[in-house]
């Protein structure tokens, strides 16, 4: 009957053979009682191509089934040489999969931005909608807060949103490296909001990927300003559950790509302790944590930051990477950290906060001027006369990138 109503047909590009094609390392995710097929998601998915003629292609490619029925999902696609009307030959380009956040969509313009960038790069959209906000013959699950948190305590664990998300994310990067444009060995992943947290367990799941970007998202929801409230008013047993199978603190000790935590200090969903609390659980050499002061919550703030594509190329190609800051220290009236910067540093601040009664949102951030000793790469500032309960350095470069330290607890 599906095929009556939806008829996939296998991809058509010259060269595709699932030959060769990678597949997710499973050994690497020692966790009992995965949820996720990730040998069957490493398998190229069932494609029908609904546009091939625009700089931007659309497509539907097949889903995990949802509530007894088969899934489709609707995505945009693009590459540097489509985008500019030409065909695309011989070109190997590095892949990147984009996720989008709640109330978010396969935004055809983040394609575009990436495809200007030198990706092959493909969105989707994961409420079950097509390109017009209209329901696909066979949608999988929406975003309703009912999908996301309630479904755990009587549905199929696969029938709840996040299991759903991460099928679907995983399914659009097995599609990128059956593309015979695509550079195997250079794929990334970013994410927003929501679509962060989904790039905490796909790039942690999906070993394939080189380097991850998940942007505001983490885990520990349990601990969220917002979050917290719905897992709240499960049941304990739900709530439990929920943390178990789809909180990113679950997965993200057994990421192997280079991850980049991008976030604002005052970032309304996700807050501090259990921002730095995720980002802690990738080893210290395979992170860099961006903290970006006032920065708004939005998938066009989300996906602004130039930053994201300097770090993926410094994994994929080895190009010089962002400033990074060692541990602060405490020395009297003193704050130092060393750091390390290819490139002279333009500009530092230290940002501070002794407000621990807001929320994350509201709460109250001062800033003060930071010295920097170029010859030595140390920073130092004074410590704040009322001292402070949240503090990290930002900086800027002569290549106009940002950095920064992790968050500093004294």
């Amino acid at each position: 009957m599906f095929r009556s109503l939806f008829l996939f047909v296998l991809l058509s590009f010259s060269g595709y053979a699932q030959k060769g094609h990678p597949k997710i390392n499973t050994k690497a995710s020692q966790i009992d009682s995965l949820l996720w097929d990730l040998d069957q998601l490493s398998n190229a998915p069932e494609v029908k191509w609904i546009d091939r003629a625009g700089t931007v292609q659309s497509l539907l490619y097949k889903g995990v089934d949802y509530e007894g029925h088969a899934t489709q999902i609707f995505a945009y696609y693009s590459n540097p040489a489509l985008l500019k009307g030409k065909p695309t030959g011989k070109s190997k380009f590095p892949g990147v999969v984009l996720i989008h956040g709640g109330g978010g969509k396969a935004f055809k313009e983040w394609v575009e931005k990436w495809a200007a960038d030198g990706y092959a790069a493909i969105a989707m959209d994961l409420s079950g909608n097509g390109p017009d906000g209209k329901k696909l013959e066979l949608p999988g699950a929406d975003q309703s807060n009912e999908n996301k948190f309630e479904k755990i305590e009587s549905a199929n664990l696969k029938d709840v949103w996040s299991y759903q998300a991460v099928a679907a994310s995983i399914l659009a990067h097995s599609f990128l490296l059956s593309l015979p444009e695509v550079d195997k060995s250079k794929t990334c992943v970013t994410g927003i909001s929501w679509g962060g947290y989904l790039t905490c367990i796909v790039g942690s799941l999906d070993n394939r990927f080189k380097a991850a970007a998940p942007v505001y998202g983490c885990g520990f929801y349990d601990e969220s300003d917002v979050f917290k409230v719905s897992l709240n008013n499960l049941s304990l047993a739900g709530k439990n559950r929920w943390m178990r199978y789809f909180d990113p603190s679950a997965y993200l000790r057994f990421a192997q790509p280079e991850f980049i935590f991008v976030n604002g200090n005052k970032d309304r969903f996700y807050n501090v302790l259990p921002y730095s609390k995720t980002c802690n659980l990738i080893p210290e050499n395979k992170r860099t944590v961006l903290l970006l002061p006032n920065m708004y919550h939005s998938h066009p703030h989300g996906w602004e930051p130039h930053e994201i594509r300097y770090f993926f190329e410094s994994v994929i190609n080895d190009n010089a990477p962002l400033a990074k800051v060692g541990k602060a220290i405490a020395n009297g009236t003193e704050i130092t950290a060393g750091y390390h910067a290819p490139v002279s540093l333009w500009s530092a601040d230290f940002y501070y906060s002794n407000d621990t009664l807001s929320d994350n949102e509201k709460r109250i951030w001062a800033k003060q001027k930071v010295i920097i000793d170029k010859e030595k790469q140390i920073l130092t500032t004074a410590k704040p006369v009322d001292g402070y309960k949240y503090g990290f350095f930002y900086l800027r470069d002569h290549r106009n990138l940002s950095a920064s330290s992790e968050f500093i607890f004294p």
